[in-house]
């Protein structure tokens, strides 16, 4: 009876050794697998950066002359953007459902801006459509795809290694870095609209925050308690009601449905020239 007993010890042990193994051998599996992923994410965005985007020197800083229609000599700005270079064309053909290029200076994001059936595809598929933990940077799939809702949903991952919108933490810990640059762009094949900061805050994923309105009514209610309840005070004229993007990440760790939101205000739309 002892040798029984024994013998049920042992096989429990061994049991369990063998159950701690195979637990240790798959979470090192998982977490080499989601290593090489991020890694790939940043391939992937890298390679496109260097494809697709390019610093364009030839944009003027300063106003210069030019003519109009009639021959007479007109003053010409220079464009308030980022001189930004972006092929739209190659873009379109990699991904048609490309929507535009999302550009924030203050934390250095720069994406192409996708547009899923739903919004569950590109939170697991990258641009060039491989599935990757990062996912991609996208716009509600509801939402008009010309930008021109009164208020447009982006959505980002909030990555350990700050790819994606992972950078956007840096700005709830240091608020002067949107006082020193509170834009951002979206860059289109013919349009670059300006968007500057009007609040940023934390929220749920499930809170009434991720509304969409028609109504002046709506519109007043939902930005006021925006600028209200921003963890940082900026100074922007809402009165004229143009249209916003807000841009949602998680925050916090793995699994939490708290999200940070910022809110941006269409400040200026210009053509965009740059091939």
């Amino acid at each position: 009876m002892p040798l029984k007993k024994n013998s049920l010890k042992i096989l429990q042990y061994v049991t369990g050794i063998l159950v701690l193994a195979a637990f240790v051998v798959f979470s090192g599996y998982k977490l080499i697998m989601s290593i090489v992923s991020d890694r790939r994410a940043g391939e992937e965005h890298q390679r496109l950066l260097d494809t697709v985007v390019a610093e364009q020197a030839q944009i003027p800083t300063t106003a210069v002359t030019g003519t109009d229609e009639d021959g007479k000599t007109i003053e010409i700005l220079p464009p308030q953007y980022p001189p930004l270079s972006i092929d739209m064309d190659t873009l379109k053909e990699m991904n048609g459902d490309f929507r535009g290029w999302f550009y924030f200076p203050a934390v250095e994001v720069s994406y192409p801006v996708v547009q899923g059936e739903d919004n569950d595809y590109y939170l697991k598929h990258s641009f060039e459509d491989e599935k990757s933990n990062s996912g991609s940077i996208f716009m509600d799939c509801g939402a008009a795809s010309d930008w021109s809702d009164r208020n447009t949903f982006v959505f980002g991952h909030n990555m350990r290694d700050g790819s994606m919108f992972g950078t956007f933490k840096n700005l709830v810990d240091d608020p002067a870095l949107l006082d020193a640059n509170p834009r951002f762009y979206i860059y289109t094949e013919d349009t670059v609209y300006t968007y500057e900061i009007f609040s940023y805050y934390m929220t749920r994923k499930d809170s009434n925050r991720y509304m969409v309105f028609s109504s002046d009514e709506n519109y007043d209610k939902y930005a006021g308690w925006a600028v209200e309840n921003s963890n940082h005070a900026f100074d922007v004229d809402l009165s004229r009601r143009p249209n916003i993007v807000s841009l949602s990440t998680c925050y916090g760790s793995a699994g939490t449905s708290r999200r940070l939101l910022i809110h941006g205000v269409l400040t200026l739309t210009e053509p965009y020239g740059i091939k």
